[in-house]
């Protein structure tokens, strides 16, 4: 009589075509459960898109429609700091008739699971046992799914999938494919390029005398530089990138700002902060058993053994780690350290945590092979529980597919926008402003979200803008915010329920820009703006806490 750790061994460890092949398509099946979730979420309203894509994705309106966003600062610098293959696609795919913002809905379960069949064979590579595959799957289906990084369909979503395919090329040596990955990466997430050199380098000395590891080397870097020549050689009219120097000092980089970087605790700052830690953000809690995996090799568990493929992981870790501390020291000319090691890690980690975790049930197996009733329901209850920890992680869970994603239902607001003329200007400092620019294809002057301090020539143009609006709209000067709305060329300014709320200030993003904004407190605290008192006569749309107000009647407005 078979036993539950028979039945184990025989179609979960035994690494056969048909084995495989059952255990390939148990990956592909809950990539595909965890995508048409997230399509419920990105398909849920007509006002919906990733909370990335209201910075990356659209200026891609102007693939629709040329005439959008004309002389928009913020639209021309989001769509020239875009990588090349990025771009590409979704310009072709415009010209096909799929606009933009569907395609970043319909994207990211697609490279989900072409992401999967890579991981899955590459998990193979490391160690062939089918079982261990399919579970390192699922955990980085799961870690991909609990964040935006692959529901953004910004060219951070397709990171993944590129450092898997090259880890699967580079591990069966297929010189063309590895060499196409690499250019991959470069046209759509250069970071990733330094890894995969930094690895190329690597495997020339260790393991040493691997066969063809100077060609796949000479390979990725004559990729590397015809991809990043243009990126090298040419000059953006938003620079120089802030130096380290600049950084430190300006508060849009300390705790709590748009572009918060330094921390004083040395553990958040280089391990967990989103933009200079190490680690990914959020993960599934079974990685953690990955800490285990030395441990288990010293108790020699019969199941951990792993091929020479393995050292891929070691080297791909190595890899990541230098470029994360090489990123550190050359600030921000590498743009952000985090970059180069959280996805690398989400790789490594799902492959470790598999071993350890299916060990460890093969373990417990073992210690019950006899047939006996009670043995055997010990068992079936392992094998339950170890489902239940591994596949049905996401229902131990409040929420799960927290994917960042903004489903707005201000209907009347975008509306009555979208019917204004295309060159009309929109100034706010409400969060709302991030939303406008995507869901009515009109300008704003500036936004939160589209704040970012990293290229001089772009920041020093924004912050003079958020300056100038703050001050007009918490000056009881009418002649001032009359002023501003002429200097800047404004149609609309909008506004929310928080905007004169003296409780709300401190906290909200405006907090970044002190002293300014400790004055036009001080000056609210004394009577109402002009905005303030001129908004009940001169508003012409109020939906949901957000109320437009036309910038023609104010100007017309006398005291």
């Amino acid at each position: 009589m078979k036993t539950i750790g028979d039945w184990s061994r025989d179609y979960g460890l035994r690494s056969t075509p048909r084995n495989q092949r059952i255990w390939l398509t148990a990956s592909l099946a809950i990539a595909a459960v965890y995508g048409l979730l997230f399509w419920r979420i990105a398909f849920a309203g007509p006002y919906t898109i990733s909370d990335d894509g209201r910075q990356h994705l659209f200026w891609m309106l102007r693939y629709v429609d040329p005439t959008l966003f004309p002389g928009d600062i913020i639209a021309d610098y989001f769509q020239s700091v875009a990588p090349a293959g990025y771009k590409a696609l979704y310009g072709t795919a415009a010209n096909l008739g799929v606009h933009p913002f569907l395609l970043s809905k319909l994207l990211p379960p697609l490279l989900g699971v072409l992401g999967t069949v890579y991981a899955f064979y590459l998990a193979m590579a490391v160690m062939p046992v089918p079982l261990v595959a399919f579970i390192s799957t699922v955990i980085l289906n799961q870690s991909l799914w609990m964040w935006d990084e692959l529901a953004s369909a910004t060219p951070k979503a397709f990171n993944i999938l590129l450092i898997v395919a090259f880890l699967h090329y580079l591990g069966r040596r297929r010189l063309f494919p590895c060499g196409v990955t690499v250019g991959l990466q470069g046209l759509f997430y250069p970071q990733t390029v330094f890894v995969s050199l930094v690895m190329l380098g690597l495997r020339v000395i260790w393991p040493p005398r691997q066969r063809d590891a100077w060609k796949f080397l000479a390979v990725g870097l004559v990729v590397a530089v015809a991809v990043l020549l243009p990126y090298a050689i040419g000059t953006s009219p938003y620079g120089p990138v802030v130096t380290l120097e600049q950084a430190r000092t300006m508060a849009e980089f300390q705790p709590g700002s748009r572009n918060a970087f330094f921390y004083d605790n040395p553990l958040r700052y280089w391990l967990f902060a989103a933009r200079s830690g190490l680690l990914p953000p959020v993960v599934p809690v079974t990685i953690c058993a990955a800490l285990l995996l030395p441990l288990l090799y010293r108790l020699r568990l019969p199941l951990l053994k792993m091929t020479a493929d393995g050292a891929i992981l070691h080297q791909l870790g190595v890899a990541s780690t230098v470029m994360f501390l090489v990123s550190h020291g050359l600030l921000f000319r590498l743009h952000l350290p985090s970059r180069y090691s959280r996805h690398s890690i989400k790789v490594i980690v799902a492959i470790a945590a598999a071993m350890v975790l299916v060990a460890l049930l093969d373990w417990g197996l073992r210690q019950l092979s006899r047939p006996n009733l009670w043995q055997q329901g010990i068992a079936l209850l392992l094998v339950a529980g170890f489902t239940l920890v591994t596949v049905g992680y996401p229902s131990l869970l409040n929420s799960f597919l927290n994917v960042v994603y903004v489903n707005s239902n201000r209907t009347a607001l975008y509306e009555y926008l979208q019917q204004q003329p295309q060159d009309i200007r929109i100034a706010s400092l409400a969060k709302e402003a991030e939303n406008i620019p995507a869901f009515t294809g009109r300008s704003v002057l500036v936004s939160p979200g589209h704040s970012l301090a990293y290229h001089q020539g772009y920041y020093d143009q924004i912050r003079p803008r958020i300056l100038d609006l703050m001050a007009a709209q918490y000056s009881p000067d009418l002649a001032q915010l009359q002023a501003t709305i002429t200097t800047y060329g404004i149609d609309f300014w909008l506004v929310d329920d928080d905007s004169f709320n003296l409780d709300t200030l401190p906290r909200q993003w405006l907090r970044q820009f002190d002293p300014e904004l400790t004055a036009a407190m001080a000056q609210l605290q004394q009577q109402p703006s002009a905005l303030q008192r001129l908004q009940p006569v001169c508003t012409v749309v109020s939906d949901e806490g957000r109320t437009l107000i036309s910038a023609a009647c104010l100007l017309e407005a006398a005291e």
